[in-house]
Order: structure tokens, then C-alpha cells, then sequence
């Protein structure tokens, strides 16, 4: 047994390793347990790290010589390497099949590649190893070639690239079950890869320009995550009837859920400048019946219109995670006279802050919920004082309920008495709720802790409710 002080070094070994390449013995006092691994374990271990990271252990000892080469993830992150030095890499490449495949190409190294040919080669390289799940960031226009989309093996695809993804020919994709667009210009065509994916499970759309969106042909389709930007068009009509989970966020533009009916979980949220948006549409001395209006601009009644619409979609929804903008909105809505209607709502997640401009949205949503038995509130720090002192202008200012809560801006510490009537607006608009959670992080400081939580017992015993509160 070899016993070394704590001061004595161990000997010197000759060694060509890079900085941050250090034989794995030395990091165990002699026992290299990491080189003793089976393949599949070091295979997992580099899939952590970027393929050139990878290389650079093929130089620790002659186990580790050929164990990059091997392994079935291949990643090529943002780096300043031309596409000819991954090309040379994948040279020495010898693996039959590829899981992960993930690839960035920014407009420097496109510029260096001689146009997109060079890009081709490395797609078509992880297509012909079978590749599962292949990830593809793509800064510069790219035409994706038509041997992209026939991969019978492919089961995750990501892509973020601001080209036009519209497959002239037939495609494809008889495995994937995952799709993640991100700056994609869509069309009709949209519709093949609906028909060549019959497996799809899942479709995340962020950013991409669309006017409609039919899933009716993909029954296997029950997740569906969007988020809508600027650059949308003003228009989207999304038909979706076979989806369990709805992920939306931002109504800047006009949009109509036509069939959500098999919806049971949604995440919803508007960006949160919208609220304001909404109201200076509702503002009086703005001239609505100007001829000269752009006619696509949402207008007062398009937005009451629209949240009818959501509001009528989503009443079916078991759980439901809302924020604050969105709770601003549904506030506009209920002093406008927008009906709403009785959900179905037994899980309610609030990412929120205390204010006004939330409050009368929240009790609402409440009151409409009578099977409601869980109440998740999870303090955030979303939040933006204009927008408060337009929706607040657009409210009662007499409501005396309102009036409690602070409408000029958010707090750093919380006062026991604010959070525990924000507790009460919970508790005395609902009747069938079983637990509340509030995870109010730093707004509420561990001095008044006690406090507070004395406060949150009584309150517990009085509606027979379970609070837990969360720092």
C-alpha cells in the first residue's frame, strides 16, 4: 500500500495532456475508477461536454484513446472552429449510430464553408448514422435539402434557424415523436411534415411566422407549446383537438383557439405589456371608428372577443398555471362585462406578485372554479409599473377590496397583514379548496416569519384549509 503525507507530491509522470486534461488517477488517489467503466459509461460521461472537450481525453492513457470516437453524442456548440475542422473530426469518427447530433452554425463559420454544401455534408453525416435526436442552430438562411426530411430513425428534431421550412417533396419522419421549431417561416406545406411525422407526441412552434396551424390529422399529438412574437403575423387560427397539454404565451397578435377540446392541462400567459395595450384600445378619448386605422390592429372588441374565446376554451382545464399579465387581462375583462364562464379547474398555479391590478382577475377566476381543491402562488418579479397604473385607471378605484393591495409598484418585504389578506382573497372565494401553497420567496422576511405563519394557522382552523407557506 502506498501512503504519501499530506505535503508529498506524488511522482512526476511524463504526460502530452492538454490544461484540464489530467490523468483520471490523479484525481483519486492512485485509482483511476473512472477508466474502469464500461464504454457505456464514459460514452455517457462526454455526452455532458462538447465533442472537442471529448477529444482531448483521447490523450489520458490508451483506454481513453478511441473512447471519443465512439461515442453515439456528437456535439459542436458555438466555437470559433470551422465547419472543415468538424468535417476532419467526424473523419476519425467510428460508431455505427449516432443518438444525439447537435450542431450550431453561426454566420462567421457559414461565411467560411463556401455556402451551404459543407452544412449538407454534416446533416447527411448524422442521418446516415441513424441519428435519434438531432439538434440544429442555424444562423444564417439555410434551404434544408430534401434528404433532411427522410430519416426513419429521427426522434427528436430541433431546430432554430430563420429559414423557410417548407418541404417541397414528401417527408419522412415515421419515428419522431418530438418537434421543436424556433424563427421558422411556415406554410400549407407545414402540413406534410404533420402527415410524414404519424408518431408525434410532441410540437413546440417559438417565434415562427404562421397564419394557421391544423393538428387534427395527428391524434398522437397531445403536447403543444407556443409562443407568439412580434414577428407573427396578426392572424393565427390554430385547430388542435387531440392535445392533453397547452403551453401559450403572448397575445399580441390575433389569434382564434378553434378546438381545444381535449384539453385538460394549460399554461397561460401574455406578455406584460399587453394588459396596457388592451387599454388604451378601451380608452374613450382614442378615436375607434377612424377609417384610417390599420383594420388588422386588435381593436377593444377584438379583445374582448378574444378573451371570451380563451376563456371558453379553457373551461374544461383540470390544472391550470396563469401569470400576471394574464390576471391583469382577465381584471379588464370582468369590469367590461366579459362573461365568464364555470371551469372545471381542481389544480390553480398563480405566477404572480401582489397587486391590485391582479386582484379582482384572481377573485374571479375563483368564483368560477367550484371544484377547485388546489392553489399553488408562486411569487415572481414579473412585473412593470405602467402597465399597473393603466389597468388600475381602467378599474373601480371605489372598490374598497381593491384598495388593500398596493398599484404603484412592487415591494421587497411584504407586511404579515398584506400577505395574510391576500391569503383571505384566496379563501373567501372558494369553497371547496383544500390546500393553498404560497411560495413568496423574498418578499417575505424571516423576522415576521413567525408572524405570519401564527397568522397562516388561524386562518387554516377558520376555513379548514391546509396553508403551507413557502420562503
Amino acid at each position: 500500500m502506498e501512503i504519501r503525507t499530506a505535503m508529498e507530491k506524488p511522482p512526476k509522470e511524463e504526460s502530452t495532456a492538454p490544461a484540464g486534461a489530467q490523468n483520471p488517477s490523479h484525481l483519486f488517489g492512485g485509482v483511476d475508477s473512472i477508466s474502469s467503466l464500461p464504454d457505456e459509461m464514459l460514452h455517457h460521461i462526454l455526452s455532458f461536454v462538447p465533442t472537442n472537450v471529448a477529444i482531448t481525453t483521447s490523450v489520458l492513457s490508451k483506454r481513453w484513446r478511441h473512447v471519443w470516437c465512439k461515442t453515439p453524442y456528437l456535439s459542436f456548440p458555438h466555437i470559433n472552429s470551422s465547419i472543415e475542422s468538424i468535417r476532419e473530426t467526424l473523419a476519425s469518427y467510428i460508431a455505427p449510430k449516432i443518438t444525439r447530433f447537435h450542431l450550431y452554425v453561426d454566420r462567421e463559420t457559414w461565411e467560411d464553408s463556401e455556402r451551404s454544401n459543407h452544412v449538407d455534408s454534416l446533416i447527411k453525416f448524422a442521418i446516415s448514422h441513424n441519428v435519434e435526436k438531432l439538434s440544429l442552430v442555424l444562423k444564417p438562411y439555410y434551404v434544408f435539402p430534401d434528404f433532411f426530411f427522410s430519416n426513419p430513425s429521427l426522434k427528436q428534431l430541433i431546430v432554430d434557424s430563420s429559414n423557410y421550412l417548407r418541404p417541397k417533396c414528401i417527408v419522412s419522419w415515421t419515428s419522431l415523436q418530438n418537434l421543436s421549431l424556433k424563427n421558422s417561416s411556415l406554410d400549407e406545406s407545414f402540413t406534410r411534415v404533420l402527415s410524414g411525422s404519424p408518431l408525434l407526441e410532441s410540437l413546440t412552434l417559438k417565434s415562427c411566422l404562421l397564419s394557421c396551424l391544423d393538428l387534427s390529422e395527428s391524434p398522437r399529438l397531445s403536447r403543444l407549446d407556443l409562443e407568439f412574437t412580434h414577428s407573427s403575423p396578426r392572424k393565427c387560427h390554430i385547430v388542435a383537438p387531440h392535445i392533453h397539454y397547452l403551453r401559450l404565451i403572448d397575445f399580441t397578435q390575433k389569434y382564434s383557439l378553434a378546438d381545444v377540446s381535449s384539453l385538460i392541462e394549460a399554461d397561460i400567459e401574455t406578455i406584460y405589456f399587453l394588459p396596457r395595450f388592451w387599454c388604451d384600445q378601451v380608452d374613450p378619448s382614442k378615436d375607434l371608428d377612424d377609417p384610417s386605422k390599420d383594420p388588422d390592429v386588435p381593436t377593444k372588441d377584438d379583445y374582448q372577443v378574444m378573451m371570451q374565446m380563451m376563456l371558453e376554451k379553457l373551461q374544461n382545464v383540470e390544472n391550470l398555471t396563469v401569470g400576471l399579465s394574464f390576471l391583469q387581462m382577465l381584471s379588464i375583462a370582468d369590469f367590461r362585462g366579459v362573461r365568464f364562464p364555470t371551469f372545471k379547474v381542481k389544480t390553480l398555479t398563480l405566477k404572480s406578485t401582489i397587486l391590485r391590478s391582479a386582484v379582482r382577475g384572481i377573485a374571479k377566476l375563483l368564483q368560477n372554479s367550484p371544484e377547485l381543491k388546489i392553489i399553488k402562488f408562486y411569487k415572481t418579479e414579473d412585473w412593470n409599473c405602467s402597465v399597473e397604473k393603466y389597468v388600475n385607471r381602467c378599474l373601480d378605484p371605489q372598490d374598497p377590496q381593491d384598495l388593500i393591495f398596493p398599484a404603484k409598484s412592487a415591494f421587497k418585504v411584504a407586511k404579515p397583514d398584506l400577505v395574510a389578506s391576500f391569503m383571505e382573497l384566496f379563501l373567501r372565494n372558494t369553497r371547496t379548496l383544500e390546500t393553498l401553497v404560497l411560495q413568496l420567496k423574498s418578499c417575505l422576511n424571516t423576522s415576521n416569519h413567525d408572524e405570519l405563519s401564527q397568522i397562516a394557522l388561524t386562518l387554516s382552523h377558520k376555513y379548514k384549509v391546509s396553508i403551507v407557506l413557502k420562503l
